[in-house]
């Protein structure tokens, strides 16, 4: 009997301490976002960034190709807490390329392609 009391405690005293251990992890990995994006393309060949920022920190915006080379680079004050950006790229070369916002430590990436589209012309003669 005593012996099952001893076993039902240890069981207990192990259990609640996996339970307070994954506890502190989800806090940990709960941490506060320094910022929210929204990126997307639209059918006119333009790219929308809209950035939220939840601290006062500053925020880099960059767009990279896939050699790094920046082709644009913005850094968002302090002050700003809403940031809405259209970027026409149908002017960039064809490549991949990378749209960064880093604030506080934290990045989030987007990456897009640029292709050109070629046109066939035929000719028939009836």
């Amino acid at each position: 009997m005593k012996s099952s009391i001893k076993t039902i405690a240890m069981t207990m005293v192990i259990a609640a301490t996996f339970a307070f251990n994954s506890f502190a992890d989800d806090k940990e990995s709960k941490k506060a976002a320094a910022f929210g994006t929204g990126i997307f393309a639209s059918n006119s060949g333009k790219i929308q960034v809209a950035i939220d920022k939840y601290t006062s920190d500053k925020a880099v915006v960059l767009i990279t190709n896939r050699s790094g080379a920046t082709f644009y680079r913005e850094v968002i004050d302090r002050n700003t807490d809403k940031f809405r950006k259209t970027f026409n790229v149908k002017e960039l070369p064809a490549g991949t390329y990378t749209i960064e916002v880093s604030a506080n430590g934290q990045k989030t990436e987007k990456n897009f392609e640029v292709a050109e589209v070629r046109t066939e012309r035929q000719i028939s003669i009836k």
